[in-house]
């Protein structure tokens, strides 16, 4: 009797424990899944950019193509892709494209597309959409999750302030104010520049010069992106990434740079300024000038020298043996130089 009696109390105290710790026991709130903002993890995606940078004006839309861009890379890093930026063919119907999956994902203008055709997301710039390939809409509600949440970070506010509108040099410097920056890109410029021995704003001038930093520029001669290169692959694609083209254009102006430097160019001044005139009428072109300098008496390492000569081009090239490429009309390789060097110039009064 004792023995079950024992037995009996540890029961119930056994009990009254268990009760006490079960009133204890904090309500735990219900875990919600976990948001999935993984789309296309080990994929390599091709996204079409179909809207342009206008880096001078706010009210076109400023640099949409390049911070989507941006926003996208980021992306690809959350969600472990590749991403291939593609620009859509001029004659092409980029809805009809992006419906046969020619392309996986689109940064377009939401009123270049039909809303009933594909999933959109709304992305950075007014109006501006990422339209997913109809084989991709079902990633559309992770990928707006991902975007708002990455919105609301402080790195998306440091990429939206990089991303402004960029100021005219000679309208900054009119204006005595001064500035902590030149364009999104400084960072990549500053160490370009440290490659090539420069002052970094003296290549930001060139590339202002150039594009005015917009990565969707194209000239009539067929140079693309931010420091206007024609591709001797034929593959522009590579040149919207801003990142290629300053790391393109960079090495060949340190290739333009070695090679008059082995030519006697021994001031860096005048080699910086036959760099820059090279870049634009090509080394063969700035050869010839100094060919037609040394043969009229000029001296062909000084730039002021090769300045006035250049226009002579016109006129003396025929009857100098040493000019391999006939007349040039140099006055705008004169006046790119020129507005390269004033605006590096404003750019060193107004940039510290």
């Amino acid at each position: 009797m004792k023995k079950t009696l024992t037995g009996i109390l540890l029961t119930a105290g056994l009990m009254a424990l268990l009760a006490v710790l079960i009133l204890r026991r904090p309500q735990t709130e219900e875990v919600p899944e976990p948001v999935r903002i993984l789309s296309f993890s080990g994929d390599t995606v091709v996204c079409a950019i179909a809207v342009d940078d206008h880096p001078l004006s706010r009210a076109a839309g400023g640099f949409a193509a390049s911070l989507n861009m941006e926003l996208i890379r980021h992306c690809a890093l959350a969600d472990s892709f590749e991403v291939h930026f593609v620009r859509p063919l001029p004659e092409e119907s980029v809805q009809d494209s992006l419906e046969a999956g020619r392309y996986d994902l689109m940064v377009a203008y939401s009123d270049s597309l039909e809303s009933n055709r594909f999933r959109m997301v709304s992305a950075a710039g007014e109006g501006v959409v990422w339209a997913l390939a109809p084989h991709h809409s079902d990633k559309a509600d992770s990928l707006e999750r991902w975007l708002l949440r990455y919105m609301d970070t402080e790195e998306y506010v440091a990429d939206s302030v990089r991303f402004r509108c960029v100021y005219t040099p000679r309208k900054a410097y009119d204006k005595g104010r001064s500035y902590s920056r030149i364009s999104p890109y400084d960072l990549s410029v500053r160490a370009a520049a440290r490659e090539l021995g420069w002052d970094w704003r003296l290549l930001s001038a060139l590339i202002f010069t150039e594009s005015k930093f917009s990565a969707t520029a194209r000239s009539h001669r067929g140079a693309f992106g931010l420091m206007q290169i024609v591709p001797d692959d034929g593959d522009y694609d590579k040149l919207l990434d801003p990142y290629v083209s300053i790391e393109l254009g960079t090495a060949h102006l340190r290739r333009i740079q070695r090679f008059f430097r082995s030519q006697g160019v021994d001031s860096l001044d005048a080699l910086q300024h036959i760099t820059v005139a090279a870049y634009n009428a090509g080394e063969g072109r700035m050869t010839d000038c100094m060919n037609l300098a040394s043969a009229l008496g000029y001296r062909s390492n000084v730039w002021e020298d090769l300045a006035e000569v250049i226009p002579l081009m016109a006129t003396h090239a025929d009857s100098i043996d040493a000019i391999a490429l006939g007349t040039f009309r140099g006055k705008e390789t004169l006046a790119y130089v020129d507005s390269v060097f004033t605006n590096y110039s404003l750019y060193r009064q107004i940039v510290p």
